[in-house]
């Protein structure tokens, strides 16, 4: 769809020679600036170091208790030796009954780490669509510009011969010379917005060197819903509140595993009277007396539970209708750009074409000649306008869907 420019440069009868493509050493690609971008930002490395420890925590999951090695001796006195414990080893807070849970936990926990990864990853794709998209735009109005002041430049030296021939007045002359002069302002500052464009896009590419971005094709590989039934019920961002719940629910079945006893293991190798090759060992459990404690804690983590599933219900919804409110301006928006290419700017072409031939001709004046090309110039500024828009949304839904 972007042709905007190409059409008014046939229409004033010159190529545009895009200096930009000579200026700059580099030019880069959407998809080329979504892999740098991926691959290098600092916060796509935090997700990932997020996932490791995550993996590391789970390794908690498996609580052996506390280990006390000891020796004593013990019934000692009145000329006996007694019972010497030579070594003893015991284990106490076993938390045996736990690890399924805890487990669990630690895999809804890793789970969730590599859809923030995933979703980070989403976040960072919108986000340098959005700027490289806008990066497009200004690029596409400094063109513009430039082609229009190639019609304007002409426009003043023909009224300036006119002038000079005493066959107008100096007022048309005076006009034509104030809109070359303001169309090259207008293209400095286009040519400024531009540069702008590159530099904020630059804040996540880390190029050392100038470079360009190729706005061949981007409306093409804009978004495409497959069906008009397309929803974001199955996108990232709602599987990573999906996954709060799962961990809200993960936590609060540990809670209620903290019921549970915990074993204590002791063994001893002694001697008894100076004779040695005597044992002693014990297996017991361990419980609190109260449960007061635990009963409040198990308690929170199902309210927090109850809590994340309503939270997830309601993101779901709000989501669910972003996303239809934004396909619905998306897809008018892709008629309107579908009129502006078949319908308006082919008009305009016309229209530019015909008042050229008509200024040479005679046939109009000067003030016909300005409000006609005015016209054709806003028409093609809308048709960018609509073009920013839809491109933006493009991101937006392809960010609620992937």
């Amino acid at each position: 769809m972007i042709k905007t420019i190409k059409i008014f440069a046939a229409v004033c009868l010159f190529v545009v020679t895009c200096n930009v493509s000579k200026a700059q050493n580099t030019t880069v690609t959407l998809q080329q600036a979504i892999n740098t971008v991926v691959k290098n930002y600092p916060v796509m490395e935090a997700a990932r170091l997020g996932v490791e420890k995550q993996k590391a925590v789970k390794k908690t999951a498996v609580d052996l208790g506390t280990t006390t090695v000891y020796t004593g001796v013990e019934e000692v006195g009145n000329g006996s030796l007694g019972i010497k414990n030579n070594i003893g080893i015991s284990q106490s807070d076993i938390d045996v009954f736990s690890i399924a849970a805890k487990s669990n936990l630690a895999k809804a926990e890793i789970k969730k780490a590599e859809i923030k990864l995933n979703l980070t990853q989403a976040e960072l794709e919108r986000t340098v669509s959005g700027l490289y998209y806008n990066a497009v735009i200004a690029k596409q109005q400094w063109l513009l510009y430039k082609a229009i002041d190639t019609l304007y430049a002409g426009f003043e030296k023909a009224a300036k011969l006119k002038f000079d021939l005493q066959q107008t007045s100096q007022i048309e002359y005076l006009s034509a010379s104030a809109k070359n002069k303001q169309m090259k302002i207008n293209i400095k500052k286009a040519e400024s917005d531009y540069k702008a464009a590159l530099q904020l896009l630059n804040q996540y590419l880390f190029i050392n060197t100038l470079f360009d971005i190729d706005e061949k094709g981007v409306i093409a590989n804009a978004y495409k819903p497959a069906t008009t039934g397309d929803s974001a019920k199955h996108g990232v961002l709602l599987s990573y509140y999906s996954a709060e719940t799962e961990i809200a629910e993960k936590q609060w079945k540990t809670q209620k595993a903290g019921y549970l006893p915990k074993l204590n293991l002791e063994y001893a190798n002694q001697s008894i009277d100076g004779a040695s090759g005597f044992y002693a060992w014990q297996v017991g459990v361990s419980v609190p007396l109260l449960f007061f404690a635990q009963s409040g804690k198990t308690k929170a983590a199902k309210l927090d539970y109850n809590i994340a599933e309503k939270q997830f219900e309601q993101k779901k919804l709000e989501i669910n209708a972003q996303y239809n409110q934004l396909l619905s301006r998306y897809m008018v928006l892709k008629d309107v750009l579908n009129y502006y290419e078949k319908e308006a700017v082919p008009l305009s072409k016309k229209q530019i074409s015909a008042t050229t031939l008509a200024y040479k001709l005679g046939n109009i004046d000067y003030v016909q000649f300005i409000q006609n090309v005015e016209t054709s110039i806003n028409t093609n500024l809308e048709f960018l306008k609509q073009q920013a828009e839809f491109l933006q949304l493009s991101a937006w839904l392809k960010y609620l869907i992937q």
